[in-house]
């Protein structure tokens, strides 16, 4: 082979000190917005310092998966040149990303869509803190179209963002057009390490340069790719979604404590916060808590043993020794009361698909007794109407042409007079409990009922109200019913 000249070795020695010079330089950089970040919200103490920052080559821009953050150096470089903010501003975007929870569920979601959702949400929460360390000359740009778009999303969270996405498909398809006017950073790093594995396999999932970049993410987890950072809390590393989840809770308590005493901008930040902490209820679960023990003529497996049975009927041929049980207990509904609250607050079509989430849940056949007794009251201000099924066949007339009454204003107070009233003539044996769905604005009874009542509020944006000590309180999303 023919052997390197003097001067080749000379050219490579010196690009090689001048690539390490750029690394170099980068590293300080991307330490800087970190450090500026932490001078200025020293809440996110936790989240800053969590993550080593990895030099990736292969990366086109900025990359987090929650367990490192990843950059370009040449691009680092060259967004720092042209304005000294851009990389302290994709540094906290990529934070926010994760205490916002965006990366840890991709794997579940329309990806253009959570794409964009997600980037609107953390742009938004940034912008509203008005940090002159953040501060881009195009920020106006992007306030006008969020100032846009809050005309149909009050509040901005990457979970409603990404409803209204979904449900408005043509409005959807003008602002991912205008995905780059929010991007900051690249979300390859969001994607299951599985896919990408079956991807290298297959050749098919993923297109090439996808494929490339996530290349060197791996490579960049294995350390080939860059060193990192000494100030990392090695402790920290290596850990996701649980673990950001704590780091969550302590940057929203710190949050909310520094906006009061500052005057801080943080209402985004902390909606974004709340809907991230937040917990997800499965309302068929919680149906279930209003269950009552009953009887039910049928075979009870669990009692019927066919060695004995089977031994009866070959000794005295068709005399078997044990009969089965014709009935069991089971957890069923038998008696129960919906309350819909049909204030001109409540809209229509949201207490309707409450009322049919709540049927097709008492539909099913391991919910409820094949005769029942549930009683589905509307009601504002006054009783309105008062409808009773005892089949199935009822109900299902009832949903076939679903009326609502009222609109007026709102006071809890008639409802449970009029089911103590129902009680006290006998029409409920043992009523178990009570669901009322309503937005919260009204006046509640002061003394506790006899049987279970839970209030059942949709989450709007804003402040749900507090309930009295004796009910049990529930907050789902509209997508949640």
């Amino acid at each position: 082979m023919p052997k390197m000249t003097e001067e080749v070795r000379d050219i490579m020695e010196a690009q090689d000190t001048e690539k390490a010079k750029h690394r170099e330089l980068a590293a300080e950089i991307m330490t800087f917005a970190r450090d500026q970040l932490m001078v200025s919200m020293r809440f996110l103490d936790r989240a800053l310092f969590r993550m080593p920052m990895i030099p990736a080559d292969t990366v086109a821009t900025y990359g987090v998966n929650g367990r490192e953050i990843y950059y370009n150096t040449d691009h680092v470089l060259h967004s720092f040149q042209q304005e000294k903010n851009r990389c302290t501003r994709a540094f906290l975007h990529m934070i926010f990303h994760c205490i916002f929870s965006h990366p840890f569920q991709y794997e579940k979601l329309d990806r253009a869509c959570w794409d964009l959702a997600g980037d609107i949400a953390v742009e938004k929460a940034i912008l509203d803190l008005q940090l002159k360390e953040v501060r881009l000359d195009d920020d106006k740009k992007r306030e006008r179209e969020l100032k846009r778009l809050e005309k149909d999303i009050p509040v901005l969270t990457a979970e409603r963002i990404y409803r209204f996405l979904l449900d408005t498909p043509e409005k959807a398809e003008v602002y991912l057009q205008l995905a780059g006017l929010f991007e900051q950073d690249d979300h390859l790093h969001w994607i299951p390490k599985k896919e990408t594995d079956a991807a290298d396999r297959t050749g098919d999932t993923l297109t090439t340069d996808t494929r490339t970049a996530m290349v060197g993410c791996h490579e960049a987890d294995t350390g080939e790719e860059g060193e990192q950072s000494e100030d990392i809390d090695e402790a920290l590393v290596g850990q996701t979604q649980d673990d950001w989840a704590d780091v969550s809770q302590h940057a929203k308590l710190d949050i909310e404590t520094f906006s009061r005493e500052q005057g801080f901008g943080a209402g985004s930040l902390l909606w974004n916060l709340q809907e991230t902490l937040r917990e997800r209820y499965d309302y068929g679960e919680f149906l279930k808590k209003f269950a009552v023990l009953g009887e039910e003529m049928h075979i009870n497996d669990d009692e019927f043993d066919y060695i004995y049975y089977t031994y009866g009927l070959k000794l005295y041929e068709n005399m078997p020794l044990v009969e089965p049980l014709e009935y069991r207990e089971t957890k069923r509904i038998r008696e129960f009361v919906i309350a819909l609250d049909t204030s001109g607050s409540c809209q229509g079509a949201t207490v309707e698909r409450f009322l049919r989430k709540t049927y097709d849940i008492l539909k099913n056949t391991e919910s409820y007794f094949k005769r029942v007794n549930i009683h589905i009251i509307q009601c504002d201000s006054k009783i309105q109407r008062d409808v009773k099924v005892m089949t199935d066949e009822e109900f299902d007339a009832y949903m076939q042409d679903v009326q609502l009454s009222g609109f007026g204003g709102t006071d809890f107070r008639p409802v449970f007079e009029y089911v103590d009233s129902l009680i006290d003539r006998h029409e409920f044996q043992n009523l178990r409990g009570l669901i009322y769905f309503t937005d919260g604005k009204g006046t509640f009874p002061e003394r506790a009922p006899d049987y279970e009542t839970a209030f059942v509020f949709i989450e709007d944006g804003f402040a749900v109200p507090e309930t009295p000590p004796w009910a049990i309180r529930l907050v789902l999303r509209e997508d949640e019913i």
